[in-house]
């Protein structure tokens, strides 16, 4: 889709002094913090196989089809890809106003990823594995060097590692034949576990800190070490290059053309979905075998969310620069502001809902059920943010990250 923004190799003149925030940058990034709730409910609230293989857990037909196949089309992976990009561009922001600020980039750099990754540590082994946190502090690091690529640059070195990812996947996937037979034999039943390994899970998240906690861990463990060198990395970082790109380009900040927009909006939209949509039939066709959905049926979505988040970002984008429902985006510009804290808030609010701590509905609920309490933690934290920085500069761990970045005290309630 690089042919859609049609970069140069000069970036645009970005004016960082002009307004210490974007609100295209924060809009986006608040439909965004909505956008993976939908995705995330459904690890809070069912057993962890569900997520990946839909057929494993409870029943897939009637409105629970169709809450999973639209969830699946229209938000599985397209809002990580978003905040993806977001967290690139951030980079290249934050670096720059160091640098203005006679500060160290470098330095400044590390220190803020530093202290996201032990705050992804502690939210995955002691909340919930399925933190993106400390994947993003690593992959952040990783791509420092390149900041300073253009546009041009920044995309192409962005397709490499997206394809290194899915080649990753494919090569696994048709090699899957010639595995040992006992790793291929743990592989299908760890797809399609059975009915005690499910039922103990479900004790364990139903219960209290002391026994879900360690479950836990041990899903971080994996997640942040073979998941994510494996196959977290090399998406991650290429969206964050991207990311980088539009931010030097000028189309996050609305310094891009209105056609840029709409051009993102219809092909993207129209390719993401016919990908993903064609991929949910592939799937189903095949049985959802781990064999092919585990690996090369995984590829339609892999490519679509891409295209899909594209699509999403040119609508908002476009609606960034329209009148229409002003209030509604000024309230998700508020969620934006504090997407670090309300991320956490989404967590501490489902094991309240889902485990033993509060209503202990984990597997209690259906799918179309979850996205009934979507909606109303959406409700819940649209008002809880408008209230909040009304008073405020920053959320609450924004703030105290901000404060550990810099190493002070920074003030957090707005001056008059």
């Amino acid at each position: 889709m690089a042919g859609v923004f049609m970069v140069s190799d000069q970036s645009k003149a970005v004016s960082i002094e002009q307004s210490d925030r974007w609100e295209s940058l924060d809009l986006i990034r608040g439909c965004a913090l909505l956008g993976i709730l939908v995705m995330n409910i459904q690890s809070f609230g069912l057993p962890s196989i569900a997520y990946m293989n839909p057929t494993a857990f409870g029943d897939l037909t009637g409105w629970n089809l169709y809450a999973w196949i639209g969830s699946h089309v229209f938000f599985d992976s397209k809002f990580m890809a978003i905040f993806s990009m977001l967290f690139g561009a951030g980079i290249v922001l934050f670096t720059e106003r160091a640098e203005q600020r006679g500060r160290s980039p470098l330095a400044m750099h590390v220190r803020r990823n530093l202290w996201l990754i032990l705050f992804g540590l502690l939210h995955a082994h002691l909340l919930w594995f399925g933190d993106i946190l400390f994947s993003y502090g690593i992959c952040a690091l990783l791509i420092y060097p390149f900041r300073r690529l253009t546009p041009r640059s920044l995309i192409m070195w962005a397709l490499f590692l997206i394809l290194l990812g899915s080649a990753i996947s494919v090569f696994t996937g048709l090699s899957f034949e010639y595995w040992p037979e006992n790793d291929r034999i743990e592989l299908e039943e760890e797809w399609q576990p059975a009915t005690a390994e499910i039922s103990e899970e479900v004790a364990l998240l139903r219960g209290t800190i002391t026994s879900w906690q360690p479950f836990m861990s041990s899903g971080a463990f994996v997640m942040q070490t073979f998941i994510f060198w494996f196959f977290i990395l090399w998406r991650t970082c290429g969206m964050m290059l991207l990311g980088m790109a539009l931010f030097k380009s000028g189309i996050l900040i609305a310094q891009g053309s209105r056609q840029a927009a709409k051009s993102m909006m219809l092909l993207g939209w129209s390719l993401g979905l016919a990908l993903s949509a064609f991929g949910v039939w592939e799937n189903f066709e095949h049985g959802f075998s781990v064999d092919y959905s585990q690996f090369l049926g995984s590829q339609w979505n892999y490519w679509g969310s891409i295209a899909t988040a594209f699509g999403i970002m040119g609508t908002i984008l476009l609606w960034n620069t329209s009148d229409v429902l002003p209030k509604w985006r000024r309230a998700l510009c508020s969620l934006g502001r504090m997407a670090f804290t309300m991320y956490i808030l989404q967590t501490v609010l489902a094991i309240f809902i889902f485990r033993g701590e509060g209503f202990a509905q984990f597997a209690q609920m259906e799918r179309w059920q979850l996205l009934v309490v979507v909606v109303a933690i959406w409700v819940f934290q649209l008002l809880l943010a408008t209230a909040w920085m009304q008073r405020f500069q920053f959320g609450p761990l924004e703030w105290l990250w901000r404060s550990l970045t810099h190493w002070k005290w920074v003030p957090i309630r707005k001056t008059s």
